[in-house]
């Protein structure tokens, strides 16, 4: 299309071509996208994207024969999954940047995973949560949040209290703007096992933040992920809280017993339980405040708070 009688660079016939090959890798024609590039590359060498589009698209090339030989739908999806991690080491070796050409290939290979996976859930007698978490990671990084979202939620159903799916759905939330969604589950996702979330893996700049911050006061990588749910606390961070479910302050009750006693015996741990301790303490108050409960045992937690972690106490009240 003219602009101001110039042609655009989406006129160029190279770029309409790079842009036919892009939606052959889409559709995994690996042999026709390269043809494509290669040409591109006979009437300009130095035309952006090209070179790495016939890098990349040779890589799944040599990989055809390998991909057919799988024995069930399971098999094929945990191949394509491996071959993805192999693709990005082979970019980092060949300096192959993370373009539209490896984003399209992206596309197809995950797609690809997604049904496969899919096959192989429906194909079995009892739900797998391992492969519908599987499903949901893939439409996670594709950036197609809504789609994980409702992938997170059905395997949530069968087990309710994963923290590393409670964390990844609380990401997903985040992601499309459902900020009291997200901050509810991931509180909760903290609060039921800390050391089960991969950071690594959690797009929200929120979490970063509160890690961030708890490596401030904390100072030690390896114990910091235990803390950031204390911190979340006494800074704010997880200002929203869900209804208690019932028979829960009875449990709660007795986790914090159960805490207590791990935590004035076994003195190696201590440093992980303190933290877990300490937000058991918090969920106990934010319990009992909601629910209207006894407030002598509201001040009891926070006096049981102060002994353990004078500075924690002083900030919380603060």
């Amino acid at each position: 299309m003219e602009n101001g009688g110039q042609l655009t660079f989406e006129d160029d016939p190279l770029f309409i071509k790079q842009n036919k090959a892009h939606k052959f890798l889409e559709e995994g024609k690996f042999d026709k996208a390269i043809v494509l590039f290669e040409s591109i590359i006979i009437e300009n060498p130095n035309f952006p994207g090209a070179n790495d589009g016939i890098k990349a698209s040779k890589f799944w090339v040599s990989k055809k024969n390998k991909l057919k030989k799988y024995f069930t739908s399971y098999d094929k999806g945990k191949l394509l999954l491996k071959e993805w991690k192999d693709f990005e080491k082979y970019m980092n070796k060949n300096h192959i940047k993370h373009g539209r050409s490896t984003s399209s290939i992206q596309k197809f290979i995950f797609c690809d995973v997604i049904e496969s996976f899919a096959e192989a859930y429906n194909e079995g007698i009892v739900p797998d949560t391992a492969i519908l978490i599987q499903i949901g990671d893939l439409f996670k990084r594709l950036g197609n949040y809504e789609k994980a979202i409702d992938v997170y939620e059905y395997a949530r159903g069968f087990n309710i209290e994963d923290s590393s799916l409670l964390a990844k759905l609380g990401d997903c939330y985040f992601s499309i703007d459902e900020t009291s969604k997200a901050k509810v589950l991931f509180r909760e996702a903290f609060f039921l096992d800390p050391g089960q979330i991969e950071l690594d893996k959690i797009e929200s700049p929120f979490i970063h933040m509160l890690y961030k911050k708890t490596l401030a006061s904390v100072n030690d990588p390896e114990i910091a992920v235990y803390w950031m749910p204390v911190i979340a606390e006494v800074k704010g961070a997880f200002n929203v809280k869900r209804e208690p479910k019932k028979g829960e302050l009875e449990e709660l009750r007795n986790k914090i017993k159960n805490l207590e006693d791990e935590y004035n015996t076994n003195r190696k741990k201590r440093m992980y339980i303190e933290p877990k301790l300490l937000n058991h303490y918090f969920w106990l108050i934010d319990t009992l405040k909601i629910v209207a409960g006894s407030k002598k045992e509201i001040e009891k937690s926070l006096q049981k708070i102060n002994n353990i972690n004078p500075e924690i106490f002083t900030q919380y009240l603060e």
